[in-house]
């Protein structure tokens, strides 16, 4: 196995395990309305919106 992928593999699992705790809150927020039954409120519709354009310009980035 080659150590540029080792280095890389191991940095990634690094920032999934530091990211862990953030993401698993926002995706319990994201679920909240839907779980609930319910229309998303105002700040809701904000948040999951923030978080799409989060993940779009990570993606853009790679």
């Amino acid at each position: 196995m080659s150590p540029e992928y080792l280095a890389i593999a191991v940095s990634a699992v690094e920032q999934l395990a530091e990211a862990t705790p953030s993401i698993v809150s926002d995706i319990k927020s994201l679920l909240a309305p839907i779980k609930e039954g319910r229309a998303p409120t105002h700040e809701e519709w904000l948040a999951a919106e923030a978080a799409l354009d989060a993940a779009n310009a990570k993606v853009q980035k790679s």
